[in-house]
């Protein structure tokens, strides 16, 4: 028992004390950051990664170990017992240990990764499939304060679709093997508008490739830092700059520069564009279904407990 309360007190210290400490720097930014000897300090000790540090693996498993074998013995002594069984403790002790695991699991298997995507674009996704924009609205109020962002995505695999056209809300994301999907920002990016013989407009973002006509249409990036002068933020508006585009069949591939009303393969340019950008925050927590087990059972454990107290008039 003093074991395990020594270790907990150990481990809440000095918890507390690393969450002060900024962690997963480099030692020359402690240096920066601290006196010499404070900083010397965190880095000799290992707080600077303090979660992954010998200072709190060993006396974690040192807890684990104790609390499991106390769990074990406790639980077989209860058992045995032909009447009067408390086993809310046990389920409390359990719940703590799936705790360790779980978060142990958590902290190592922890994902997490952003992307930014215009209408129309896509992003691979783990498992094969693709995680695709439909639209994406910034909505505001009357007087002119953002309201809400709202991406609209599908997730295509092997090109049907897995999820159809959902809205991802600040505070509504979407979750999808394993993964969550989180509406983290917005940004505004510029676009390559081009229309062709008919009028069909059609804008590419940066980065982006579009086949029309058997023809493959890149944009690679505006022309000088001058391209998008007067480009408000708002609504898209339409930009006189060049840009410097990427144009072939696949026989014959070459780079050129365009500019508005010039001929781009069987397309003409109209100009460049603003448009909105979402801003995806995808995190990917293996951990966290035990951790709420654990800590479901570390609730169950308690309420037994002391609804068996209040029984007994203790």
């Amino acid at each position: 028992m003093r074991l395990a309360i020594g270790l907990i007190a150990y481990l809440a210290i000095t918890s507390m004390v690393a969450t002060l400490v900024p962690q997963g720097l480099s030692d020359e930014a402690y240096g920066t950051m601290y006196p010499n000897l404070v900083a010397e300090l965190v880095t000799q000790t290992g707080f600077g990664h303090f979660f992954r540090s010998i200072l709190f693996m060993i006396p974690s498993f040192l807890f684990f170990a104790n609390l499991s074998a106390c769990t074990i013995k406790r639980a077989i002594r209860e058992f045995r017992k032909k009447s009067g069984r408390h086993h809310g403790p046990d389920i409390l002790h359990m719940g703590l240990m799936l705790l360790v695991i779980g978060s142990i699991w958590s902290f190592s298997g922890h994902r997490q990764g952003s992307v930014v995507l215009a209408p129309g674009d896509g992003v691979n996704l783990p498992d094969g499939a693709v995680l695709h924009l439909d639209d994406f609205r910034f909505e505001r109020y009357d007087d002119g304060r953002p309201r809400d962002w709202v991406s609209v995505v599908s997730i295509l695999k092997d090109g049907k679709p897995v999820k159809d056209r959902v809205e991802v809300r600040v505070n509504s994301p979407l979750r999808y093997a394993g993964m969550t999907f989180y509406q983290a920002s917005y940004e505004e990016v510029p676009g390559l508008a081009l229309v062709d013989e008919a009028g069909t407009e059609v804008v590419l973002s940066q980065g982006e490739e579009r086949i029309i006509n058997d023809v493959a249409y890149f944009f690679m990036a505006p022309e000088g830092d001058g391209a998008l002068a007067g480009m408000g933020s708002g609504k898209p508006k339409v930009s006189t700059g060049r840009a410097v585009i990427r144009v072939g069949d696949g026989m014959n591939v070459q780079p050129l520069k365009a500019g508005p009303g010039d001929m781009v393969g069987s397309m003409r340019m109209v100009g460049l564009k603003t448009q909105l950008a979402t801003g995806i925050e995808a995190v990917s927590d293996p951990g966290f279904p035990l951790v709420f087990i654990a800590l479901a059972l570390i609730a169950t454990g308690t309420a037994w407990t002391f609804a068996q107290k209040l029984k007994e008039g203790v």
